[in-house]
């Protein structure tokens, strides 16, 4: 069991299943949790924590949730999941809903309601010595907030960093980052362009493309995984338990061809579940890197 340490968002998720693609002009069901637009957990923290957790690990996450009922809601369903939520700090203004339209496939659309305006700025995050007690055995910065770094630069192990990551200045050993968030010319050499903005200790750059599979980057050697036969239900979630996945993997040690192929196991079991963070994910389905293998 090791210690983990994730930063990013605490969110509750409303989702709708739909019973087709939107098409413009067209006319679709929608079925929701619970017949009421009920939530669920979730937010990138939330989604790679549950299921470091799931695999029996330790997990702290830091994060800022709004100092309102729905920020009571969400940090008592991170308790409940087995979360250390000591780091997470209150911000001014009210919680956002997100509605999550998930079509057949699995594929989602994410939609943030009355967001037009900007979030106040989060707190800063408590500084290591406030935890003295917490020396994270890997850290997963998902959402760079105020104090990130520093945690990033405390951890025992490696720092795995969702790119881009505007305003990071911290260290990092991977990045994991989506195609379909990097421009064109960036994607043709994702690891020259992360290394050029977060400095020497990168040793490798992730690229998932959902189930196309990932490919790792580390300037010289480029590793591909295939992520196992899956049928997708839902993929929300996906993406950050691929990021977990790395994470337990690199720490017990793993070459990366193998933590890819880790990952990418972990990200295709999630895809399976009707979850944001998969805390209905059955026992054993999450199985911890062999430490030292």
């Amino acid at each position: 069991m090791a210690e983990f340490l994730v930063i990013g968002a605490l969110a509750l998720d409303r989702p709708v299943w739909l019973s087709a693609p939107i098409q413009r002009g067209g006319r679709v069901i929608g079925r929701t949790l619970g017949g009421r637009l009920e939530p669920r957990l979730g937010g990138g923290a939330a989604n790679a924590g549950v299921a470091l957790r799931k695999a029996g690990h330790r997990v702290a996450v830091a994060s800022a949730v709004a100092a309102d009922a729905g920020g009571d809601d969400v940090l008592a369903r991170a308790r409940e999941a087995g979360l250390d939520v000591d780091l997470v700090v209150r911000r001014a203004g009210e919680s956002r809903m997100t509605l999550l339209l998930i079509d057949p496939d699995g594929e989602r659309v994410v939609m943030g309601l009355d967001a037009a305006s900007p979030l106040p700025a989060p707190p800063p995050l408590p500084t290591p010595d406030q935890r003295s007690d917490l020396t994270p055995e890997g850290v997963y910065v998902r959402t760079p907030y105020p104090g990130a770094a520093a945690w990033a630069a405390r951890s025992a192990g490696p720092v795995v960093l969702h790119w881009p990551a505007p305003g990071y200045d911290g260290p990092a050993d991977v990045v994991v980052c989506s195609a379909d968030d990097l421009p064109r010319g960036i994607l043709a050499a994702p690891f020259e362009a992360a290394r050029a903005a977060l400095g020497p200790r990168l040793t490798w750059v992730v690229v998932t493309y959902g189930a196309d599979g990932a490919r790792a980057h580390d300037g010289r050697n480029e590793l591909f995984a295939a992520p196992p036969p899956a049928r997708a239900l839902d993929s929300t979630g996906a993406g950050d338990v691929f990021a977990a996945g790395l994470l337990d993997a690199l720490r017990a040690g793993a070459a990366m061809e193998a933590a890819l192929a880790h990952a990418s196991a972990w990200g295709a079991a999630t895809v399976e579940l009707a979850s944001s963070a998969p805390v209905d994910a059955p026992a054993g389905l999450y199985r911890p890197y062999p430490t030292g293998d």
